[in-house]
């Protein structure tokens, strides 16, 4: 499943609205490699099961 990085916010605020993950943060984990993604031309398509597995990760972690 593929979304807007936009899109992707709103998806995981509809499941948490008090989540702290905001656009800056998912651009910010495409450019350090942290989650999958395609470019089609200036838009990026973040992997939302890619997505959603990292960030069951990092709240395990802590």
């Amino acid at each position: 499943m593929l979304r807007s990085v936009k899109k992707a916010v709103e998806y995981i605020l509809a499941e948490d609205p008090n989540s702290a993950i905001k656009v800056h943060t998912i651009r910010t984990w495409c450019k350090e490699g942290k989650i999958k993604f395609l470019t089609v031309g200036n838009k990026i398509l973040i992997d939302m099961d890619n997505l959603l597995e990292y960030i069951g990760q990092k709240v395990k972690k802590e």
